[in-house]
This record gives structure tokens, C-alpha cells and sequence, in this order.
């Protein structure tokens, strides 16, 4: 009974979600009347209509009782969550086992201390709706200019570019008939499809997973013993060796940019004479290994979450020094959340550096892929100029080569603990989920990358989130399209909230975007999707460089049971 129930909810949201679609293309606001009609038009002695009865009055109340629903403005949540601005904004709240603090570390490189903050305002990277009763006169104070920090695929090729989402002012906005209308509805249809993609991920997906994740493991314990990574350990320890020491070098130094650096030969260094061959082995290994481990891959807590990197080494040796390194003994797993190179003054190093740690800890750091580990991004922003400029144009080449086979077989995803889902660039219009992840198959290369078949593909490494406050056509809800590229979208917090129900998730965890004289990380979503960037003073942006802390803690409940901590931890900028 509860199964046929469950189908006929999902299908019923199916159904009110695509009428939503449609009638907000329209901009018209007529689905609370539709909802209505369609639940009192239910056959009576449908098993599902009560309970629709029950939710769709409940929620078109205000008085829904999940756990995701919103509070009223200007107050306290059921669970806690209060409105940004508030002076209890620092208790962080809870969702499906997941709390994002609302504090994070500092590091100065400049004193070599570290501070712990409270995220305010002026901060600006927690980001809320507004109260729909002081929306008006708002104005259109946009906090921060986001940097599309790739910029359109089919654009001029120009780095940077603010984002150019809002059409009008809050005012503007508001004086659009039924704006606040379909607000308050978006709410109802969020609330309905959360419902349902619970019933769908518990009744129906979670078995599946579990199949899919043995036989993903089976494979790789298969491989595990006898793979050329194996082979190439010794010397991707004696690269970790030399990186330590170049941390601690870089740690007693006066801070700099990481394109200011003046360490002579740091690929020598790290690689030594023989840094050709290193490279092309620690290439080839990586191959290997990342072609047996699954598409989607799975850390446990604590977890550190590094987000862009972009070739800067020498900051990702001081947040190696600021919060620690994958090398201390005990230490958390890593997570490298794509683009590791292109742009920056060390892209070999960088990559060489993952890859060896990758080798040496092939079950402590996971590498996902980013939209710059593709062929022609490398070839228009860098990588391969790099290649062919440090190791000559025969041996680069080559070179280059084996780096991309391996790029195609990096992960598209990490889940972290199995609430927190890892991906470079977004969810795209979140009508996929884990399993039809798993099913894909690798080598992806830009053949299929670029295939519209697969634009839900190319969307996890391209899409990027609309901010809760952000004032755009249409409203900041469901998807549009995004400046970038044609096949890529923008995606609104109820696509989030849906997909995070649908997978039994707690928080997309994401990067693909820098922010001009940001703290490196923002918080969005009802705290259920965090940007994070780690690269400083990106395409001389003054921002800060930031790495995410997950770790299992007592929930706040008081019930004894675990949730997963967030913590943003922050390097500041060398213009600080």
C-alpha cells in the first residue's frame, strides 16, 4: 500500500513540477488552484489521496511538518534555522545529518596565527532568501561580484567576468504581478517533490545502491594487489618526501603570490632530474588506478575538501601548513574537488603532486574531475603550452598525452560519509542521480563530454547555483540558462533541496567559482550547498583560499546519534 502510494505521490509532483514549469514561462500564478483541483479530483478510493489531501493542505497552510520546511519569516525554524542577519545566526543548523558551522578558521601567512570568526554579514557568504515582506525597497545590493571563473565556451576567452543575472531591482521585482505568488507556490512544489524523492531514494533507489557500490568495490579489491601503481609507490613517496620539505620552506618564507614565487626549479625539486620520466610514470599509474576505483568515489569523515587550485602550488603548501597535510599520520582524507591546472605557474607541479599522492594513499585522497581536466580546455588556458614550454615539444607531447588519459578516468563525483556529495561544478537541472552515475562507463573524453546526449554530464563539471539573494528573470527558483555556454545551466535552491531528497543527501559541496575579494567559500540553499575555492588571489581577484573540514560530531539533539560537521577553514590573501 505504501509502495503504490509513494508512486502515485511521485507522479503526481512529476506532474505538478512540469505545470510549474510551464506556467512560469507564462508568468502566471494559477498552481495553487491546479493542486487543488487535481487533489479533490483524486478518486476517493485511491490510497494516495488522503495522504495528498492532508500534505497539499499543509503545505499550502504554511503548516507543512518535514523537516526541510522553511520558517516564517523573521522566525525560529523547527529545526533551528534562523534568518541570516540574526544575532543567533552562528548556531548552525541541521539537515539529514549534516550542519554546516556557522564559524570558521582564519590563517594569516603574514603572523603565522589562526583565529576563529563567526560568519556575519559583512562577511557576505551566507546567502538567504529575503523576507517577503521586506523585499520591497531592498534594492539590488548584490554581495560580491561572482567571477564565472571560466567564462563562456563559445565567448571571447576573457578570464573573469562578473555575473550578469539580475535584470532588475528588488523593487522592480517586486511590482511583477504574482511574483510573491509563485514564491510562496515554489515553496509548496519544493516541499512536494522533497516528500517524494524521500519515498523514491528509500523505497526504491537504496537497494539499487548498495548494488551498485558492492560490485564497484568487488572491482577494485580484484585489481588492488598486482596494478602498476604498485610499481611507481617508492617514487611517488620520494616526490611526497620533497614536497614536505618544500612546505616547510614555504612556511617560514614571507608570503607571497604563488606567481611571485621565486623558488628556483620547484619541478626539479619535486620530481628530481629525471622529472620526465617521474611524470610520465606517475601518469601512467594514475591511469591505472583511477580506472578501477569507482566513477563516483566515497571518502569517509573527517574529510578536508580542497576546492580550485588552478597550478597554484605554493598555496596549497600553506593550507598543507595552515590545517594540515595528507601525510600527517592519522590525518583526514582529501578531497581535491577538480581544475588543477590551467592558468596557473605550476600546473605540472600541482598535477604531479596529486597524482603521487593519489599512488602513495589511493584510499585517502580522491581526485575528482573538474571542467578544466578536459582536452580543449587544457589547449586554450594552458596546460599543454605547459607542457610542450617545461618538458620540449616531442616529450611534452607525449606527456601531455598520458595526463589526459588519465583526466577521462577521474571520478565526476565524491560522496562523502554517504550524505555529502562532492562535484566541481553543480547538480545542472538535478534530474539525475547517483546510480545513473555509477552506470557510465570510462575513459569520458570530450567526445562524450560535449555529446547533448549526455548534457546532464557536462553539467556536473559547468553549472553553477543561482545565490538565495541573487535577483534574477524568472525568479532565483528552478533552471535557466547560464551565460557560459549553451548547454549549461543555472540552477535555483529548490532543484537542490529535490535532488538532496532524491539521493538522501545532506549538502552539495561544489567550487567552479571564484569571487572578487572573497572569503573563499559561501553557504547557500537553506545551508544545503557550499561553494568552496582554493586558489588565492585568482586572476588577481584579492580573494582568500579556503578548504572545507568534515567531521563526525554529537547532533544537537541531544539523541547521541552522529551528524557531519562542516567547517570552512580560510588562508588569506597575499594582499591581506
Amino acid at each position: 500500500r505504501l509502495e503504490q502510494s509513494g508512486t502515485r505521490l511521485a507522479g503526481f509532483v512529476r506532474l505538478a513540477r512540469g505545470s510549474c514549469d510551464r506556467a512560469m514561462g507564462a508568468q502566471h500564478c494559477s498552481r495553487s488552484c491546479r493542486f487543488s483541483a487535481a487533489i479533490d479530483g483524486e478518486d476517493e478510493t485511491d490510497a494516495a489521496a488522503p495522504m495528498l489531501r492532508a500534505i497539499s493542505c499543509s503545505a499550502l497552510s504554511g503548516r507543512a511538518t518535514s523537516s526541510t520546511s522553511r520558517p516564517k519569516p523573521g522566525s525560529d525554524g523547527p529545526d533551528g534555522e534562523l534568518p541570516v542577519g540574526s544575532r543567533h545566526a552562528n548556531q548552525a543548523s541541521e539537515y539529514n545529518g549534516v550542519r554546516v558551522e556557522r564559524v570558521y578558521d582564519y590563517f594569516h601567512p603574514s603572523t603565522k596565527k589562526s583565529e576563529t570568526l563567526e560568519m556575519t554579514d559583512a562577511d557576505r557568504v551566507i546567502h538567504s532568501r529575503p523576507k517577503r515582506s521586506a523585499q520591497a525597497g531592498r534594492g539590488a545590493a548584490k554581495m560580491g561580484s561572482l567571477c564565472m571563473e571560466d567564462e563562456s565556451m563559445t565567448g571571447t576567452g576573457s578570464s573573469t567576468s562578473s555575473t550578469s543575472l539580475r535584470s532588475s531591482t528588488c523593487e522592480e521585482a517586486e511590482a511583477k504581478p504574482g511574483l510573491r505568488a509563485l514564491s510562496a507556490e515554489v515553496e509548496i512544489v519544493t516541499r512536494w517533490g522533497v516528500l517524494a524523492g524521500k519515498l523514491i531514494h528509500y523505497r526504491v533507489l537504496a537497494l539499487t545502491t548498495l548494488g551498485n557500490r558492492f560490485i564497484a568495490r568487488s572491482i577494485f579489491e580484484k585489481n588492488a594487489k598486482g596494478g602498476l601503481w604498485k610499481r611507481v609507490e617508492y617514487r611517488a613517496k620520494k616526490v611526497i618526501t620533497q614536497a614536505r620539505i618544500l612546505a616547510k620552506q614555504v612556511s617560514n618564507e614571507p608570503d607571497c603570490m604563488d606567481s611571485e614565487w621565486l623558488e628556483q626549479d620547484v619541478l626539479s625539486f619535486l620530481f628530481t632530474s629525471e622529472y620526465l620520466d617521474t611524470l610520465m610514470l606517475l601518469a601512467k599509474a594514475a591511469t591505472k588506478l583511477l580506472s578501477v576505483q569507482p566513477i563516483v568515489a566515497e571518502a569517509s569523515a573527517p574529510c578536508r575538501v580542497f576546492g580550485d587550485i588552478h597550478g597554484q602550488l605554493r598555496d596549497v603548501l600553506l593550507l598543507f601548513n595552515a590545517f594540515g597535510s595528507p601525510w600527517d599520520r592519522g590525518g583526514p582524507s582529501f578531497v581535491f574537488n577538480g581544475d588543477f591546472v590551467d592558468r596557473g605557474s605550476h600546473q605540472l607541479e600541482v598535477i604531479g603532486l596529486l597524482f603521487a599522492l593519489k599512488i602513495a594513499f589511493p584510499d585517502k585522497i580522491w581526485l575528482v574531475r573538474g571542467n578544466h581536466e578536459e582536452r580543449s580546455m587544457n589547449e586554450r588556458y594552458g596546460f599543454k603550452g605547459e607542457c610542450l614550454r617545461c618538458l620540449g615539444n616531442e616529450f611534452g607531447l607525449k606527456t601531455y598525452d598520458l595526463f589526459e588519459e588519465a583526466f577521462d578516468q577521474l571520478p565526476l563525483a565524491c560522496l562523502v560519509s554517504e550524505r555529502i556529495l562532492c562535484v566541481h561544478g553543480g547538480i545542472g537541472e538535478g534530474r539525475w542521480d547517483l546510480n545513473a552515475l555509477r552506470s557510465l562507463k570510462r575513459p569520458i573524453d570530450d567526445k562524450i563530454l560535449f555529446n547533448r546526449r549526455y548534457g546532464w554530464l557536462y553539467n556536473i563539471l559547468w553549472s553553477d547555483p543561482i545565490e538565495d539573494d541573487e535577483i534574477v528573470e524568472g525568479g532565483a527558483i528552478g533552471v535557466h540558462e547560464s551565460p557560459r555556454a549553451s548547454t549549461s545551466v543555472l540552477f535555483g535552491w529548490d532543484v537542490t533541496k529535490t535532488f538532496c531528497a532524491k539521493n538522501g543527501l545532506g549538502l552539495i559541496i561544489r567550487s567552479h567559482q571564484s569571487k572578487r575579494d572573497g572569503l573563499g567559500f559561501d553557504v547557500m540553499h537553506d545551508n544545503m550547498l557550499v561553494r568552496v575555492f582554493s586558489a588565492r588571489d585568482y586572476e588577481g581577484g584579492g580573494n582568500d583560499g579556503a578548504v572545507l573540514l568534515i567531521t563526525p560530531v554529537e547532533s544537537h539533539d541531544g539523541s547521541g546519534a552522529m551528524t557531519l560537521s562542516v567547517r570552512p577553514q580560510v588562508v588569506a590573501s597575499a594582499h591581506c
